[in-house]
């Protein structure tokens, strides 16, 4: 394991030591649809590692992002990205890199517990050094018991070189499909799974490439102000410039 690998689990046993878990995502790489409530406010730190590829098989990247979260009504929330940041070990580039600002929206339209299913839109908007960001998700949701099923059509848009006059804008687009299954072990503990597609189109016209990932998360919700949810994803495509293995968790405290 080299120095990164080794930072990447260090940053994971860390953050899970000493943010122990409340409000409860069940899913890290699927956005779940229960709302924070009026008044209610809450950090996220997000840390993702992606590791391996065919094609550069010391690539290793750790991302970071810190999230607070605002609930403006019972059916709406507001949050606000600090700076995210990026340290990568590859053929393209080493070091720390600077990432974007971000804000988002949720709109909870229904409950995934009391109606029939939980529905939610989701919009977010990222600004970097040479690039704006677009996403759009339509969420799905449904609690039948002790289990939890939820589901994300996600549309992602990546314009590069819009603040450099000098190059030519380049317009990437991304159709996810995004699922979680999750089981309550106990009122603390969750286990299942996650899995995505992602199909990337050149200038929304030209396919590219689709990459499946799947694997397993657990969940565990400690007091009533602490969670953290960690997912573990393997590629099961055999697309050579997309990471092998990706490592998320998000951990959380709510005020």
């Amino acid at each position: 394991m080299n120095r990164l690998s080794f930072a990447a689990f260090a940053a994971v046993l860390v953050v899970s030591s000493t943010i122990a878990l409340a409000d409860p995502r069940p899913f890290t790489f699927t956005t779940d649809t229960y709302a924070m409530g009026k008044g209610n406010f809450e950090y996220e730190q997000w840390v993702t590692w992606r590791h391996h590829k065919e094609d550069d098989s010391g690539y290793d990247k750790v991302e970071f992002r810190h999230e607070f979260e605002f609930g403006l009504a019972d059916n709406f929330d507001f949050a606000v990205y600090l700076p995210s940041w990026s340290y990568e070990d590859s053929e393209d580039q080493q070091g720390a890199k600077f990432g974007s600002i971000d804000v988002e929206g949720i709109y909870y339209i229904s409950n995934p517990r009391t109606d029939f299913v939980g529905v939610g839109l989701y919009a977010e908007a990222k600004i970097g050094d040479e690039f704006l960001g677009f996403e759009g998700k339509l969420l799905v949701q449904k609690d039948i018991g002790q289990w939890v099923f939820a589901y994300n059509l996600v549309l992602e848009t990546s314009i590069d070189g819009v603040f450099n006059s000098t190059v030519e804008n380049e317009v990437e687009g991304e159709i996810k499909h995004t699922f979680g299954v999750s089981y309550a072990l106990t009122p603390s503990l969750l286990v299942g799974g996650e899995a995505f597609i992602e199909s990337a189109y050149a200038d929304w016209s030209v396919y590219e490439k689709t990459a499946v990932y799947a694997g397993p998360v657990v969940s565990w919700q400690g007091h009533d102000h602490f969670w953290v949810t960690v997912t573990a994803l393997f590629q099961v495509s055999s697309e050579a410039d997309e990471p092998d293995f990706r490592l998320r968790m998000i951990a959380g405290w709510v005020f």
